[in-house]
């Protein structure tokens, strides 16, 4: 917004292109590291997000507790390995086994004799590895009750349970139990848009996301490259529509140096709290943008800022869908409540009142979601509620952006608006005529901006201290001048001339020990450009006729190179012509108002400033309302026959 230090095209170009390229790498190294799961999700909810495909082969985890079933399972279920024992002459050789049973102990040799028998969900194996069936082998109780044989009796047995094979095939089978029960192929379809987060999806869910932990290290060279060329592409359209929409802020260092500051910070703070995993992007007080750029710029530029900040980090922050909506909501909402304050009392109900409507932009999302309140869910609102306080403290952030990039906001366009300003009160004590002139171009300029569009705030501020210079010689300027007598009848004209062009030179010095920025300087270098004193130049001509050289009765200049001092240099031009004219007629006002405004244009007043034919045609309009309002001109009524 400062007037412009005008760059050429290609040093426009060549400038934003290597602020481009710093705000480029900042916000990479910004960008968290390695593959990050996007999404935030709780059992129960809804899933608003489109369907999730897997982007790669990850498996299915089991939890510890069914780990440790599984290893319960193993032990309580586990493989039993025997000895084998040959027993036939062991038992002839035992006196107490009756003789008449010697011809069944091959049968009980080939049976086999155990001491327990084992329960049928173990596997029964010889120390060599062969599988054996034991489901028709003796137990020493079993025999002693088929056989008859005397109680107490102990038999060798054929089988004995090897107590370190069984351990050590035991530990072996625990060391390889699976930690995982399945896999999810890449390609298949994990959750789809409007389905309810279940049980299995949930874990399958949660499967992923421990893939994409696991996945961390460093992101391939195509992420890499993916992400610098979508930064790229997020600064060439901001280009473009700077180019087509807001040329100052492109050509002029401070001004672009701001924007894209404010732009580039909001990312890299949104981005490095991204990266800690205990907080939430959601916590970045992203408002701050479009308030930032409003205060100094527009409204329709800050709302697109604010869109295009939350395009460009949709794919590199997790919970996107609810990131964009809560962030996009805070700004649509904060553009409209601290639209026009300027006091604290209003600030801070406002700040209240952005951070209820956040709650049940919040709730709204819950709600759709159907999930539980837990504490996981409160985090993002308390996050984003957080952030909206950082707005009690804009006015001193904005005066701190003021003087770190020497541009100028409406906070303070609207302090040196005020008419207690102590250069505005020394004009009114100094040249009161000069100050009423300098209130009703003020109110001139500000109707018509109103109607063509520009910075109505800038345009009166810039119109209330356009004539500030005539504080050094107030008596030489009409409207200031009571008696019938002119102090210019005492000099030549060329001594006049010199008195009325000195004006310009001595606003600009009173402007500048008053501290005023060059914003509204500019209004008091521009407001005459580079038109002759004309009085005093058809004067001098008039007795000097044969003169050809007429520079001493030219303004410095420049020319109004903005839409603003454009209007504020018609507003006080026309006011001046409308008030000298005797006969305040409808039809007197409207043929001043279009010689004024037509012989600037013929002297090519217009031609650095950005306004269009169209819109000085609807200005010289207003302005013939606007001034027919002020000396209440009424229509010719017919008299009666």
């Amino acid at each position: 917004m400062k007037a412009p230090n005008w760059f050429r095209i290609n040093e426009q170009w060549l400038y934003y292109s290597l602020i481009v390229i710093v705000a480029t790498v900042l916000i990479y190294i910004s960008i968290p590291s390695g593959a990050k799961f996007e999404y935030d999700y709780r059992l129960g909810q809804i899933w608003l997000e489109e369907d999730l495909i897997a982007p790669q082969d990850f498996v299915l985890e089991k939890s510890d507790e069914e780990l440790e079933s599984d290893r319960k399972y193993l032990i309580e279920n586990k493989d039993f390995y025997y000895d084998y024992h040959y027993c036939i002459d062991d038992w002839l050789a035992n006196t107490n086994i009756d003789s008449s049973l010697h011809d069944d102990l091959v049968l009980w040799q080939k049976k086999g004799v155990v001491p327990n028998m084992p329960a049928k969900t173990h596997r029964l194996y010889l120390v060599d590895g062969m599988r054996i069936d034991l489901s028709g082998a003796w137990t020493p109780s079993s025999l002693a009750a088929n056989y008859g044989l005397p109680e107490g009796l102990v038999l060798p047995s054929t089988y004995s349970l090897n107590l370190a094979k069984t351990d050590s095939a035991l530990q072996a089978k625990l060391l390889l139990l699976p930690t995982n029960k399945g896999l999810v192929a890449q390609g298949t379809v994990i959750i789809a848009q409007g389905a309810t987060v279940n049980e299995r999806k949930f874990e399958t869910l949660k499967a992923l996301e421990r893939s994409y932990d696991r996945t961390q290290s460093d992101l391939s060279i195509y992420s890499k490259m993916g992400s610098v060329l979508y930064i790229l592409l997020i600064f060439t359209g901001l280009a473009f529509f700077l180019r087509l929409h807001y040329v100052a802020v492109l050509a002029h260092s401070s001004s672009l140096n701001l924007y894209m500051f404010t732009f580039t910070a909001g990312m890299i703070f949104a981005l490095l709290l991204e990266s800690i995993n205990s907080v939430s992007a959601l916590a970045v007080p992203l408002l701050l943008v479009p308030v930032i750029i409003r205060s100094f710029f527009s409204d329709r530029l800050a709302l697109f800022t604010h869109t295009i900040l939350l395009v460009a980090l949709l794919p590199l922050v997790s919970s996107s869908v609810q990131f964009v909506t809560v962030q996009f909501s805070a700004g649509l909402i904060t553009l409209f409540l601290i639209r026009g304050i300027y006091k604290r009392s209003q600030l801070v109900q406002s700040t209240f009142q952005i951070m209820a409507v956040l709650l049940l932009v919040h709730l709204s999302i819950h709600l759709i979601r159907e999930s539980d309140w837990t504490t996981q869910s409160l985090l993002p609102v308390l996050y984003s509620l957080g952030g909206t306080l950082i707005l009690l403290f804009i006015f001193p952030l904005i005066y701190f952006f003021e003087r770190i990039f020497g541009v100028v906001s409406d906070l303070t366009l609207l302090e040196l608006s005020d008419t207690n300003n102590p250069l505005l009160k020394l004009l009114s004590k100094e040249a009161p005529g000069t100050f009423q002139h300098t209130m009703q171009v003020a109110n001139l300029a500000e109707f018509a901006t109103e109607i063509v569009g520009g910075n109505t705030l800038l345009v009166r501020t810039g119109a209330l201290y356009h004539d500030i210079g005539k504080i050094a010689n107030p008596q030489y300027f009409t409207e200031n001048q009571s008696s019938i007598t002119s102090p210019h009848e005492e000099l030549s004209y060329l001594e006049s001339a010199e008195i009325i062009i000195a004006h310009i030179g001595d606003g600009i010095e009173l402007a500048k020990k008053y501290k005023l920025p060059d914003i509204v300087i500019d209004f008091i270098r521009t407001h005459h450009g580079t038109s002759r004193v004309e009085y005093f130049y058809r004067k001098y001509k008039e007795d000097h006729p044969d003169a050809d050289q007429f520079d001493q009765f030219h303004y410095p200049g420049p020319k109004p190179f903005s839409k603003e001092t454009a209007i504020v240099m018609m507003s006080d031009a026309v006011e001046a012509a409308t008030r000298s004219i005797a006969e305040k007629t409808e039809k007197n006002l409207s043929e001043i108002v279009d010689k004024v405004i037509g012989h600037q244009l013929s002297s090519g007043q217009y031609d650095n400033a950005e306004i269009t034919m169209k819109e000085i045609n609807t200005i010289r309009e207003a302005f013939k309302r606007f001034i027919r309002g002020v000396y209440h001109v009424r229509i010719s009524y017919p008299e009666a026959e």
